[in-house]
């Protein structure tokens, strides 16, 4: 779906892509010089709802804005409003053309190329999020008329971020005119990805434009959710240490009975276990209890990174409500941490006194609902930011079901 002057663009990169090879970093795109003229910005639901509307009328049979809306929920990166300069107002953005893109994972880029994706219904589950690095990323509309068009660069240039470097952009032209419009810009006819090829798709391959690999000195710090019986072994141990070797805690009293109702995280220091927590979850909240570091490792901040994970996994998964038990003695971490005491109420279990503290925390931007993709609420807890086992089997189809009767 594209819409634009053909005529502006081209002239404004006639002067920068004569002599240049089409395999060259979108970052030069800028040196355009109307693109200085124009800026882009994301907009609300209402923004992107009357950008579309009046993209109509150019753009015969355009998606429904209900699937876009859903493509932008799902990825805010997806959907760049485009403004000239002049007429833009800070305090009410107003978009006077777009242009839209779909982030594709491995399955949506190998669909795309092989034609078997739906882009006018892409199924979110194609599309990667926010913080994913995608396979391919499908110029999805374009409605940019007039001087509007020199902001295309500008927004193509979003995906020079390390997050997207280096990763092919991929466009449809379905007019002469559109077949033509990226050219100036690197695009070039044919389109290849993991052994396909599709001449009917046009192409910046990016794949050269890899940034020099750096070394990134590695955090010996880790927090982690405990996935395996060995996992739960370490936590066993280090709570076994801590709580019944240190403070004489019985074991009955330490291992309560809602070990196996409850999410642990494991914290480790050079690979070695050093720290851990447990989360219980209810229906307005979740409960941050069990946490525990060795005592040869206290004074670092294990404690404080232990509880940072804890919140942000509790955030993902909807709760703005975060509640402990501080032993009194402790009450000050809790505080640091933003947790505050609930009241005048006090506990004596296990031989120390504690007191409730809460937390009530901004929603995540990127919470899970029954609004996102199946496939990312099926991925291993604390990973939804990557496709899990069960994303990957989809290759494999459907088995036909065995007759048991």
């Amino acid at each position: 779906m594209t819409a634009l002057d053909l005529g502006l663009i081209r002239k404004t990169a006639r002067g920068t892509s004569q002599g240049r090879s089409a395999l060259y970093s979108l970052d030069r795109m800028t040196d355009l010089q109307l693109a200085r003229r124009t800026v882009i910005f994301t907009v609300d639901a209402a923004g992107i709802s009357s950008l579309v509307d009046a993209a109509r009328e150019d753009i015969p049979g355009l998606t429904t804005n209900e699937i876009i809306l859903s493509v932008v929920n799902h990825n805010p990166d997806t959907f760049w409003a485009i403004a000239r300069r002049d007429r833009f107002n800070i305090a009410a953005p107003r978009g006077e053309g777009f242009l839209a893109v779909l982030p594709l994972n491995h399955e949506g880029t190998r669909r795309l190329i092989d034609g078997s994706l739906d882009t006018r219904r892409p199924e979110l589950r194609y599309v990667a999020r926010q913080s994913e690095r995608p396979a391919g990323i499908y110029v999805w509309g374009i409605h940019a008329k007039g001087s509007i068009a020199a902001g295309i660069p500008l927004v193509l240039q979003k995906f020079s971020t390390p997050l997207y470097r280096g990763v092919s952009i991929y466009s449809r032209p379905v007019t002469k005119e559109g077949l033509r419009v990226l050219e100036p810009l690197g695009f070039s006819p044919g389109a290849h990805y993991d052994g396909l090829f599709a001449p009917h798709l046009q192409m910046l391959d990016r794949s050269d434009d890899l940034p020099p690999l750096k070394a990134v000195p590695r955090d010996p710090v880790t927090v982690e959710v405990v996935r395996s019986m060995e996992g739960m072994a370490r936590v066993i141990a280090i709570r076994g240490a801590v709580y019944m070797g240190e403070q004489r805690c019985p074991f009955e009293e330490e291992f309560d009975g809602n070990d196996f109702s409850a999410t642990h995280l494991v914290c480790h220091k050079d690979g070695e276990p050093v720290g851990c927590l447990r989360i219980r979850y209810f229906a307005g909240f979740a409960k941050l209890e069990r946490l525990a570091v060795r005592d040869e490792c206290r004074g670092a901040g294990l404690a404080g990174r232990i509880v940072e994970a804890a919140i942000e996994l509790c955030r993902k998964k909807g709760y703005g409500v975060l509640y402990a038990h501080a032993q009194k003695r402790y009450l000050e971490f809790w505080e640091a941490l933003g947790f505050a005491p609930m009241g005048s109420r006090e506990l004596v279990f296990s031989d120390f006194d504690y007191v409730e503290v809460k937390l009530e925390t901004e929603p995540h931007p990127q919470t899970i609902t029954l609004d996102d993709d199946p496939y990312v609420i099926i991925r291993p807890e604390g990973r939804w930011d990557a496709p899990g086992i069960l994303e990957k089997s989809v290759s494999r189809g459907v088995r036909p079901a065995a007759d048991i009767r």
